[in-house]
């Protein structure tokens, strides 16, 4: 298990990617064409909304510590098959949650549900994608991130996750 030291939670603040509003997103997915993975209940279920079947969702029932609405839990859980559950203590990346996410990424579908905190599983899922995969996670108060993957986008990802120290 990796965990996220206060140095590295200052630095995942500036966006991994493209930040924008919904509707932009979805605009630039229709001319990607690769996986599509996105992490985070508000994320998801916006994206699910406008018709975007996201080839990977990652949630948590939990939006900004709180809860997250009766529709959006029904959107979820009811999107495409079982998820897969496994734990993930808020501001750490288990193994578990590690391997789920790889996993998904080479069958190409999966649906992930974390019983903790799925919000560093971005940092996961851009290490493990393809180029040309696109990984959108939320940006609180700013938008949807947007992470077009590609060696540089997964570099920059593996330097944060390497730089986590382990615990047990």
């Amino acid at each position: 298990m990796r965990r996220l030291t206060p140095e590295l939670r200052e630095q995942l603040k500036k966006p991994l990617g493209s930040v924008m509003g919904e509707a932009q997103a979805a605009e630039r997915l229709s001319g990607l064409g690769g996986l599509v993975i996105s992490v985070g209940d508000r994320c998801s279920h916006a994206l699910i909304k406008m018709g975007i079947r996201p080839d990977i969702v990652i949630y948590d029932h939990m939006c900004m510590r709180k809860e997250v609405d009766a529709g959006t839990r029904r959107a979820l859980d009811g999107y495409d098959g079982a998820a897969e559950r496994v734990g993930n203590p808020a501001g750490n990346i288990t193994d578990a949650l590690r391997l789920a996410v790889e996993n998904a990424v080479a069958r190409g579908t999966g649906k992930i549900l974390v019983d903790g905190e799925e919000d560093l599983a971005a940092l996961v899922a851009i290490m493990a994608a393809p180029d040309g995969a696109a990984v959108l996670y939320g940006q609180p108060g700013e938008g949807i991130v947007l992470v077009e993957v590609d060696e540089k986008a997964r570099g920059r990802a593996r330097a944060i996750y390497g730089r986590m120290p382990l615990s047990a």
